[in-house]
């Protein structure tokens, strides 16, 4: 199985699709675990999957910002309890940009 499989079509996945795919999968993961008390473990998925991110795509270049600068901001902050929450705040801005429409200018 490819990491970012095409849509079947012929055509590369849309990376911004890809990433809002992978973080609302370290969503699911790292939600419930913070939840039962493993902020360690949360943040470390979080930060797991932005790194994936920013490394291995092209393309949706502000989303990559936006985990990037994250990741640097947690690289500063001892608390991981903060850190899971610099990331989930991340995620979610990213979650929910608008999706431009065709009548949208590229």
């Amino acid at each position: 199985m490819a990491l970012f499989p095409s849509p079947g079509n012929g055509k590369p996945a849309d990376p911004l699709k890809v990433i809002r795919s992978y973080l609302a999968l370290a969503i699911q993961i790292g939600a419930p675990a913070y939840n039962h008390g493993d902020h360690r473990g949360c943040y470390e998925v979080y930060a797991c999957t932005a790194r994936m991110l920013i490394n291995a795509l092209e393309g949706a270049d502000e989303a990559r910002q936006t985990l990037r600068e994250a990741l640097e901001r947690c690289s500063s902050v001892p608390d991981v309890n903060q850190q899971a929450w610099i990331m989930r705040h991340a995620f979610d801005a990213i979650l929910a940009e608008e999706e431009p429409t065709e009548d949208d200018e590229p």
